[in-house]
């Protein structure tokens, strides 16, 4: 059973302008029992906070600086409204968190989804870069279900194919897609490293020059040359040939060059998220741990190497699952400087660049019901069949969180 501490709603910050009142309003879901309002106060000392019409914070009961938590009882919908009078500028921070249990019953990253423009250029591109297993076609080509599971009303015309760095192929794969007609939604990949939402995806080689030079000669585009990151990280990025990232990191153990390329394993997934707390308790609900703070910062070089003249900064925290070749890590970034608040795509998910990220489960049937019992919001509708079903849902961030496996209801 996994325990996590769950933001409900927020974290959101009200801006008083003086000599005026503020007023806010929202609705959120949760499950039904108690919760935490936590309160930063910063020159606010007087408002009034309701919850479901029910008054939790009177006037005058804020500290005026700093952070308060006050006790407060939640149903499955709710709303808040926070009134300040008028007064000096300041500002009130508020966060409602709700410590929830749940087993989701996840067994493995399935794979990252990656939307191209042409199949045939994206299977010749995974070929150079060492992917020696594939699945091609994978899936229907047309289904209803599977369609409207992604957010489509009725039906659409895709080329799917899986790619994997093993043979017979073994998760986790690359899902590529090319929508195709009317289905194609013409909305690039993020066009920087530090969007909101899945910007790239990490690969370890055992000799990251050589690949680097090899991939080179291949016409693939790439960010910068190799650089070191302040944590001692050697990397890289370069783009797909629709502009989708890509980063290449040295395995530990130095260079070990046989014949290029030498990509060993999927490293990370990267999420591009607004708060790093409200992101890791999510997916702590999920089965994932902390394993390693991923916050950095620096110029010159490091900051090229992102596709960016100035310094660059972003607090971060890796989060795993499993072990072994089972293992999946989570890449978790909140960008500092420069900051993007651009959301993550809207569904459906017809659009280029890479949005979306699957696990496998035990039982798809349990698994969607504890997530709906949690309050959390279900993309769409279960697709495929009783012996392999997909649905989806958002993460805090609007991230499109795939679950597939067996129904059994």
């Amino acid at each position: 059973m996994n325990e996590a501490n769950l933001t409900r709603f927020g974290p959101a910050t009200l801006q008083r302008q003086p000599g005026q009142p503020t007023s806010f309003s929202a609705t959120f879901r949760s499950i039904v029992g108690p919760a935490k309002l936590v309160l930063n106060a910063q020159g606010v000392d007087n408002a009034l906070i309701t919850i479901n019409g029910a008054s939790v914070v009177a006037p005058q009961e804020l500290s005026g600086t700093g952070e308060s938590v006050v006790s407060v009882s939640l149903k499955l919908e709710n709303t808040i409204q926070v009134e300040i009078p008028e007064g000096s500028d300041g500002s009130l921070g508020l966060r409602v968190t709700q410590v929830a249990q749940a087993d989701l019953g996840l067994l493995r990253q399935g794979y990252f989804g990656l939307n191209t423009t042409d199949i045939e250029r994206q299977r010749a591109l995974y070929e150079t870069l060492g992917f020696i297993g594939e699945i091609y076609p994978a899936g229907p080509e047309t289904s209803t279900t599977f369609a409207q599971a992604l957010g489509f009303p009725d039906n659409y015309l895709i080329h799917v194919s899986l790619h994997s760095l093993e043979n017979p192929p073994m998760p986790p794969f690359v899902d590529t897609v090319q929508f195709r007609g009317d289905f194609y939604r013409e909305e690039p990949p993020y066009a920087n490293l530090n969007h909101i939402g899945m910007a790239y995806a990490t690969y370890s080689t055992t000799d990251l020059d050589g690949d680097f030079s090899y991939l080179q000669s291949k016409g693939v585009e790439f960010v910068s040359s190799p650089s070191t990151a302040p944590n001692g990280e050697r990397f890289v990025f370069f783009k797909d040939q629709d502009g989708a990232f890509l980063k290449l990191i040295q395995a530990d153990g130095g260079a070990k060059s046989t014949s290029a390329p030498n990509l060993v394993r999927l490293v990370n997934t990267n999420m591009n998220v607004t708060d790093l707390e409200r992101s890791r308790e999510f997916y702590r609900l999920l089965g994932f741990r902390e394993t390693a703070s991923g916050t950095q910062a620096g110029a010159g070089d490091f900051a090229t190497a992102h596709g960016f003249t100035d310094a660059i900064e972003f607090d971060g925290e890796d989060l795993s699952f499993g072990e072994g070749a089972n293992m999946a890590t989570l890449q978790l970034r909140r960008w500092q400087t420069p900051y993007d608040d651009a959301p993550a795509y809207s569904p459906p998910v017809n659009h280029l660049g890479i949005d979306r990220i699957n696990f496998y489960v035990e039982d798809l049937t349990a698994t969607v019901k504890a997530m709906n019992d949690l309050g959390f919001e279900q993309l769409g509708p279960i697709g495929g069949s009783s012996e392999i079903g997909i649905v989806f849902f958002f993460d805090p961030d609007g991230i499109k969180v795939q679950f597939a496996g067996p129904q059994t209801g």
